[in-house]
């Protein structure tokens, strides 16, 4: 009976604290009566002592009862929510199947608050529970063999990014893109791939999630290594012959001049050279990649070629 009370307590959604505060009053209500009673019939106070006794130990071992009962629905509770939410993440990141009615109620008996956004953070390792335990909202936390996840409810609200630095700190993460709930499966797909990046040091690590919409120019270069290695090859090929000093001046030159859309005071303020030392450079430059500086097609496949460089790529 008294399990069955510490149930009751918790489906009424009270707390233990406050269940442990209202036996304690209890007992204390219990003692007094009896110590009433005990005074008005003249009970010896040896007696009354071993009365008081007797009622705070009885009353601590119903209590411990009571206190079982909650925990052990508290815990039942517990584990079929996460049964719950473990199903409506399965149907979240399946990639074939979304119906919308099979999804809310899903959310709904999870206790999930379906978002109109969200976007899945990819985390390193397989233990989400630590960044999940200090996001200041109520996110979904998975893994699988790729490594670990958690969803975020509306990424972009007010607040949200400061909070997510402040869970990730210092861990390796990557934030996918902000989609709808539907296309969950894409926002960790682009994490995992963002992250993987990341571990090889072909984007830079930050404070904090790394955002893949920061840099969807180098995923989309770096989307396939070997493709972007062999660009690096055929479109800088040029340069590999030359010495180290040279290839290094020339590079960098490329890049600015690229940069500054041919304009050579931009250039030569950016390289800190004279403006006479970047048309030198720059006719160096037409000596070894020809026709490529002068379309835009050339100029557009050399920015890639020095973009997948940087990261790594050839």
């Amino acid at each position: 009976m008294w399990r069955r009370l510490g149930e009751a307590e918790f489906q009424a959604g009270r707390s233990l604290d406050a269940l442990r505060a209202a036996w304690r009053t209890g007992t204390r209500a219990a003692w007094r009566g009896a110590a009433e009673v005990g005074a008005a019939a003249g009970v010896p106070t040896p007696t009354v002592i071993a009365l008081a006794e007797a009622i705070f130990v009885y009353a601590d071992e119903l209590g411990t009862d009571v206190v079982e009962g909650y925990l052990r629905i508290a815990s039942d509770e517990a584990g079929e929510r996460e049964r719950r939410r473990r199903r409506l993440t399965a149907l979240l990141l399946d990639t074939d199947d979304h119906d919308p009615e099979a999804i809310a109620r899903a959310a709904e008996l999870a206790r999930w608050q379906l978002p109109q956004t969200l976007a899945v953070l990819a985390l390193r390792g397989d233990d989400p529970g630590s960044v999940a335990r200090r996001v200041d909202v109520d996110v979904l936390a998975g893994t699988d063999g790729d490594g670990a996840w958690l969803m975020i409810p509306d990424p972009d609200g007010p607040g949200r990014a400061a909070a997510l630095r402040r869970a990730v700190a210092s861990s390796t993460a990557a934030l996918g893109p902000t989609v709808p709930p539907r296309e969950a499966h894409r926002s960790l797909r682009w994490a995992r791939a963002a992250r993987a990046q990341i571990e090889c040091g072909a984007i830079p690590s930050s404070h904090g999630p790394t955002r893949v919409a920061d840099h969807l120019a180098s995923m989309l270069v770096l989307g396939d290594r070997e493709l972007a290695a062999a660009l690096v090859a055929q479109r800088l090929a040029p340069f590999e012959s030359l010495p180290d000093g040279e290839r290094d001046r020339l590079l960098e030159t490329l890049a600015a001049w690229l940069a500054h859309q041919r304009h050579t005071p931009g250039v030569a303020a950016e390289l800190h050279v004279h403006p006479q030392t970047v048309r030198y450079r720059v006719s160096r430059l037409r000596e070894l990649l020809g026709d490529a500086l002068e379309t835009p097609d050339g100029r557009f496949e050399l920015e890639l070629a020095l973009r997948a460089r940087r990261a790594g790529a050839g």
